[in-house]
């Protein structure tokens, strides 16, 4: 594409047409006039002409470029003149999730003013909300303006590579715990025999077992150094139960470093002095190594890939849902249900690889219906691949560990995985221990030079002492009281459940109402992988009752991989959507929020290590409720369930506790597939029990909140669109002021005021108590001064309406 000239600006006559400063300073004006950002480059100059080729910055991978030439013309003037080439990309670049246009209007904004402040001027100017940057573009500009502003303090003075290298040494010659192995450039490791001790121990628990191996992780933080350099740590990842008797991931640290930048030389540096250090121990990770988790950091990720070779690299679960949401070019609500539902399939549907690309395919035809096409491309080439398993084509994902119900063996150095050793876990575990250590450390420790800093992290680290004790296992062994008979277990919040919590109840309350919430099949050897027997359970309701329908259809989620069963399913309409040819979402999470199945693997393990359960629950922690009763059923011997038994019957008999309350075991039979009406039905019983559920739980505002998540486009249809856009309007507001965010909360009664919702109005949808209600509970005074310039103005409009009616009166 050739050069086309955009336009000629003449120059005072006292610009200097020669100086490169003076030209890249009116070429910088020019682009702010343009609301664009550039990367600039001095061009070729001859004589009195010089040019300066500006390359846009505001799109990602944009072709469009300038070329601003400044010359004096034959009368001797001086002109600018600006010539084009290329089009523009319609995709915006992000700066740390901030697309540059946003984060250069909230810098403009929060130069002179605080967050509040800003939105305050934008409502009195008037601008429309849609072009208001959001609350944290503006907190973090904000911040920005204030650092720039305000003098970094240093205590002590910098530290130089000399110091830094001399006080390593001190360290190796004061005979303290603590060695360092560091090289020449500064980037080391720091080593002590505890993290030989930790890592020996774990090493001998992975040699002890049939299927036991060893799960890494590794990260670098910037926060705890200055920010040239980076504190990076390797740990181990084992089991524990907490005071609590609730399943807990934890961390054996067994490496310790510093790195200049997260680059691919210096972690690989790093990664091979600790490889080496261990080595000199008597310890090989590498042999034992079966997966490593870390962050999206590209260098970190080649590191572990040439130290490792043979060791799958997991993905944080929490890094990608982060990348999702900062994708640029799709609305915000299809970004958060991509998001929550991306979250839901990792860390739920890990029991089965079938029903994992199932779910997958149909979240990808959901986004073709709602012509997200580009949202659609960047999950199956960045989040999603297709693989052959066993002949078959599946979708699977850099982040998600596949726990198998069918089977206790993990192929080692793959995505299989043992219970409890999910991306999820491991990378809330790795938070913590972050969290742990900068609660030991002084609050200026980024501020201090190196050598200080350092002294107070090899302090905290001796502080946290996460290799003490012997309860650290790499299977838990075992089941606690709280399980068994104590209070109920609140999963984590779950975004696509409606973001509640999931109440998980004891097995005490399930063998109260036992048997109609319990089925029970037993399977022939070899008929579905090494399944024995296996049970059906209500996963957060104990007296739901379980019948042959719903029991099947989850039996028969075991081989969803046979094609006989996929085509029942797909024959089902509350379970299939015929017309686009997809899973329906809804149904799954309904279906997996209130039913379970719990199975027995054959093997010679006891019978805890062959019990696996397909809550969310289970996989994060390896032990739920549901699998200690079904291990109650088997007659497994633990004295915990010496209550359960005494409960039942003052002479308990000398057998299984199945037998006391006669519940069934009926042979599971492969040439049984449930019907069409079976899958329908389930359905409906699951969501009636959600919707059950959800009825108890009130929000703040007393109003019963939706079943379950659906799509915006499902809202909008549930909406109904032919409503008046008068009634539209005044809904949103409301929605906005029962938020409880600021932004929403202020622009809601910004739209009060843009709209004039009159007294009546405001009654109907219960507005006028909702904006008293922000002005006694918030402490912004932007707030309170528009709250109460609407509260006046209703009364004002109150008072004329009372007295115009008298008059007429």
């Amino acid at each position: 594409m050739e050069w086309e000239q955009q336009a000629v600006i003449r120059l005072s006559p006292d610009f200097d047409v020669t100086s490169h400063a003076e030209c890249r300073r009116a070429v910088l004006a020019w682009l702010a006039q343009q609301s664009m950002e550039a990367k600039m480059k001095i061009g070729r100059s001859a004589g009195e002409h010089v040019a300066v080729y500006a390359y846009c910055q505001t799109h990602k991978d944009c072709p469009r470029k300038w070329r601003h030439i400044f010359q004096l013309t034959e009368d001797g003037a001086k002109e600018h003149i600006v010539h084009v080439n290329g089009n523009h990309a319609t995709e915006p670049r992000l700066v740390r999730g901030t697309a540059v246009a946003v984060r250069r209007q909230a810098d403009a904004l929060t130069e002179a003013n605080t967050p509040m402040q800003a939105m305050v001027q934008l409502a009195a100017q008037g601008a429309e909300m849609e072009t208001w940057p959001c609350t944290a573009a503006l907190v973090q500009s904000r911040r920005r303006a204030v650092r720039k502003k305000s003098a970094s303090a240093e205590f002590g003075g910098g530290t130089g590579l000399g110091q830094w290298l001399e006080h390593l040494r001190k360290i190796n010659e004061d005979g303290s715990v603590w060695s360092t192995v560091v090289r020449e450039d500064g980037c080391g490791i720091v080593t002590c025999q505890k993290f030989a001790d930790a890592a020996a121990a774990m090493i001998a628990q992975a040699r002890g077992g049939d299927h036991d191996y060893l799960v890494g992780v590794h990260d670098c933080t910037y926060k705890v150094f200055s920010s040239d350099w980076g504190l990076w740590k390797f740990c181990l990842c084992a089991k524990k139960y907490d005071r609590e008797g609730i399943p807990r991931t934890t961390l054996v640290q067994v490496g310790l470093g510093f790195v200049p930048k997260e680059g691919q030389e210096h972690m690989l540096t790093v990664l091979h002095l600790m490889k080496e250090w261990h080595s000199s121990k008597n310890n090989d990770l590498s042999q034992f190594l079966h997966q490593v988790h870390a962050d999206e950091s590209l260098g970190g990720q080649n590191a572990l890939r040439k130290a490792f070779p043979k060791t799958v690299f997991v993905l944080d679960v929490r890094h990608q849902v982060s990348s999702i949401m900062r994708r640029a070019g799709s609305k915000k609500e299809v970004r958060a249900m991509v998001a929550a539902n991306m979250q839901f399939a990792l860390s739920a549907l890990g029991f089965s690889r079938p029903l994992f690309s199932l779910y997958i395919d149909s979240l990808l035809v959901r986004l073709v219906e709602l012509g997200e096409l580009d949202l659609a491309a960047y999950l199956q080439k960045d989040v999603v691949e297709k693989v052959t398993v066993e002949g078959k084509e599946m979708w699977t994902s850099a982040c998600c560990c596949f726990i198998s119900l069918l089977g206790t063996s993990v192929k080692f150095q793959s995505h299989e995985a043992n219970p409890g050793m999910t991306s999820t876990t491991i990378s809330q575990s790795l938070e913590a221990s972050w969290h742990h250590m900068k609660k030991l450390l002084p609050g200026n420790v980024a501020k201090m030079p190196a050598t200080d800093a350092l002294n107070h992290i090899l302090k905290a680290t001796e502080a946290w002492d996460c290799a003490k004790g012997s309860a650290l296992k790499l299977k838990l062994g075992g089941i606690s009281s709280r399980l068994v008979s104590g209070e109920a277990i609140f999963t984590e919040r779950v975004k696509v459940l409606d973001d509640h919590q999931m109440r998980l109840p004891c097995a005490r309350l399930l063998w109260q109402s036992c048997p109609g919430n319990t089925k029970s099949f037993e399977f022939d050897i070899g008929e579905v992988g090494d399944v024995r027997q296996a049970f059906v359970l209500p996963v957060t309701n104990a007296s739901m009752v379980v019948d042959d329908d719903v029991a099947c259809c989850m039996v028969s989620l075991l081989r969803l991989c046979d094609s006989s069963v996929q085509k029942h399913l797909e024959k089902s309409p509350g379970m299939w959507h015929e017309e686009a040819g997809r899973l329906s979402l809804t149904k799954v999470k309904e279906i997996l929020a209130n039913v379970c199945v719990v199975t027995l693997v054959a093997g010679p393990e006891e019978v805890l290590d062959r019990l696996r359960c397909s809550c969310l629950y289970f996989a994060k922690t390896s032990r739920c409720s549901h699998m200690a009763f079904a291990a109650f059923l088997l007659g497994h011997h633990n004295d915990y369930f010496q209550d359960l038994i005494d409960f039942t019957k003052k002479d308990a008999p000398k057998q299984p506790p199945s037998a006391c309350v006669k519940l069934t075991r009926k042979k599971y039979s492969r040439a049984a597939i449930p019907s069409a009406a079976a899958w329908k039905r389930m359905a409906t019983i699951c969501a009636e029990a959600s919707e059950k559920y959800n009825k108890r739980r009130k929000t703040d505002k007393g109003e019963a909140q939706a079943a379950m998540e659906t799509t915006p486009t499902k809202q909008e249809l549930a909406a109904g669109k032919n409503k008046d856009p008068r009634a539209l309007s005044l809904e949103t507001i409301r929605d906005k002021l029962g938020a409880k965010d600021f932004h929403s909360n202020f622009s809601g009664m910004h739209l009060c005021i843009k709209h004039a919702v009159t007294v009546q109005e405001a009654k109907e949808h219960g507005l006028g108590k909702m904006i008293l209600g922000l002005k006694h509970k918030t402490t912004s005074a932007p707030t309170k001064a528009l709250a109460n310039q609407l509260l006046q103005a209703w009364v004002v409009e109150t008072r004329a309406s009372a007295s115009s009616a008298k008059s007429s009166s």
